[in-house]
Order: C-alpha cells, then sequence, then structure tokens
C-alpha cells in the first residue's frame, strides 16, 4: 500500500481516501458560500435600486380598454340587429318567391290543360317555359341559401373574434393585477 511522509507525518492509502473527500467537500461548501454571498449582494442592489410601478398608468389603460370594448359591444349588438334584418328581409323574399312560384306553376298547369287541343309545338314550348321557371326558381333559392350561410358564417367568425379579444384583454388585465411587484 502507498504511503505518503510529509514533515515525519506518515499517511497510508485508506487515510488519503478519507482526506481527499474531505477536501474537495471543503472547497465545495467554500465556492457555495462565496455564490450565496455574491448573490445576496446582487438582491441587495437590487432592492435598493428597485422602483414601484405607477399603478394610475394601468388603471387608465384599463378604463380605456374597458371603454374600448364596450363601444366594440355596442357596435357589435348594432352589427347584429342590421344582420338579423338583413336575414328576416332574406327569408321573406325566398318565401315570397317561394309563393310566388307556386301561383306561377298552378297558373302554368291550368294553360296546360286548356291547351291539350293545340299542337306537339305549343305543349313543347309551355314544357320549355317550365323548365326555365324550375331554373330560375332554383338558382334563385339556392343563391339566397348561399347568402344567408355566408351571413351566418361571418357573424360566427366575427362572435369568435370578439371573445379571443375579449380573452386576450381579461388575462392582460389579469396579469397585471396579479404582478407581485404592485403589491404594497
Amino acid at each position: 500500500m502507498a504511503e505518503v511522509e510529509y514533515k515525519g507525518i506518515k499517511i497510508g492509502g485508506s487515510k488519503l481516501l478519507l482526506i481527499l473527500p474531505l477536501i474537495g467537500t471543503l472547497g465545495g461548501s467554500l465556492w457555495a458560500g462565496f455564490e450565496f454571498w455574491k448573490d445576496y449582494q446582487n438582491l441587495n442592489k437590487a432592492v435598493a435600486n428597485f422602483k414601484p410601478v405607477n399603478v394610475t398608468d394601468i388603471r387608465k389603460s384599463q378604463a380605456v380598454q374597458a371603454e374600448s370594448m364596450a363601444a366594440t359591444e355596442k357596435e357589435m349588438a348594432s352589427i347584429r340587429a342590421r344582420v338579423n334584418e338583413v336575414l328576416n328581409i332574406a327569408k321573406d323574399l325566398r318565401e315570397s318567391v317561394r309563393l310566388d312560384s307556386t301561383k306561377i306553376y298552378k297558373a302554368i298547369s291550368d294553360v296546360d290543360r286548356r291547351s291539350r287541343a293545340l299542337d306537339q309545338e305549343t305543349r313543347a314550348a309551355m314544357r320549355s317555359a317550365e323548365a326555365t321557371l324550375r331554373s330560375i326558381s332554383s338558382n334563385a333559392a339556392t343563391r339566397f341559401d348561399a347568402k344567408i350561410n355566408t351571413l351566418d358564417g361571418r357573424l360566427a367568425s366575427a362572435d369568435e373574434r370578439l371573445a379571443a379579444m375579449q380573452k386576450r384583454i381579461q388575462k392582460q388585465i389579469r396579469d397585471a393585477l396579479n404582478n407581485p411587484l404592485l403589491r404594497k
């Protein structure tokens, strides 16, 4: 086994195995103590230089945001009312077109019954007119439905954007109010 002798003191290998970790532990403890002291000094400087945040600016900003939200909600209510009016008008128009087309179909049927005695040329012309009216009525109904669906989609999209904006503003307000630096 290896031994080290220094000024008359002999240290064996097993004692060296105990002394080396002890020296490492002492060195690590000293380093941790110095780091703690440095952090403590930095914290003291930060506390000494701390200036409280001006809460009045945040409250003013919140008041402006609240006013903006109220104005936006009023505007959205107005837009919803107008869209509902347009939807009602479109529904009424679609219903009147349907009623008119029903009346037209009945009139065509009456004319068809009365003109059975006419030749084939007249019948072909009447069938052609019926097909044209059906396609026009179908196209008009389809277009009205498409317009209504588009308006519904736009209204839903606007509601989603408004809800998202409201969540963001509420989060900002909550974050500002929960800021630990603002507490006295």
